[in-house]
């Protein structure tokens, strides 16, 4: 009788110990979306991970190998697992204030968002692009230095000033060397 009592402790004492694991993405399969988890010598099978969203609005936002991550397996079987969220530390965290909610991209691309201030900051990593692109053809995108903007329907402007640089173009701005007639003007003065 002891040995059997002996045997189902052991074994509550593995699906316990199993209910929540910290560790290592081992492998990857985004085509699937499934990972395994290594935990000293214990690697789990192929299991998914939680998602901020997955109905009609989805998240997608792989792990990586080497990620830290915790594991949570309905009566400790690793078998029914599901990752639940990354573990970061202090050489992994991304930002270091509550307002601001980061996101950093190996090839070192930043979006911020910092709601005590209000501000919105993207940099892209050198040689990167951005492509914004708005239903009915409108789209602006940027690469290689030069900046697209496509408006079938026009551009609308209003500023106090506007320059090209470093030349007033704006609604105010005054040509030189005017003369009546057909003649071209000079160029805007400074």
């Amino acid at each position: 009788m002891t040995a059997k009592h002996d045997k189902r402790l052991a074994d509550l004492e593995r699906r316990i110990s199993n209910g929540a694991v910290i560790g290592t993405i081992s492998q990857v399969d985004h085509e699937k979306g499934r990972y395994r988890v290594k935990s000293g010598e214990l690697e789990s099978d192929w299991i998914p991970k939680t998602e901020t969203r997955a109905g009609k609005t989805k998240v997608y936002s792989s792990y990586e190998e080497g990620e830290q991550v915790i594991v949570l397996s309905p009566s400790g079987d690793l078998s029914q697992g599901v990752i639940v969220g990354a573990v970061a530390t202090q050489e992994t965290q991304a930002a270091d204030k509550g307002n601001i909610h980061r996101t950093v991209y190996p090839d070192g691309t930043v979006v911020e968002y910092d709601h005590e201030a209000k501000a919105l900051k993207t940099t892209i990593a050198e040689g990167g692009s951005f492509n914004i692109a708005i239903g009915g053809g409108v789209s602006i995108s940027a690469s290689g230095g030069e900046l697209t903007i496509n408006a079938p329907g026009g551009i609308a402007l209003e500023s106090a000033t506007l320059t090209h640089n470093g030349k007033n173009v704006g609604h105010d701005h005054k040509h030189t060397d005017v003369v009546p007639g057909p003649a071209l003007t000079g160029p805007p003065a400074g």
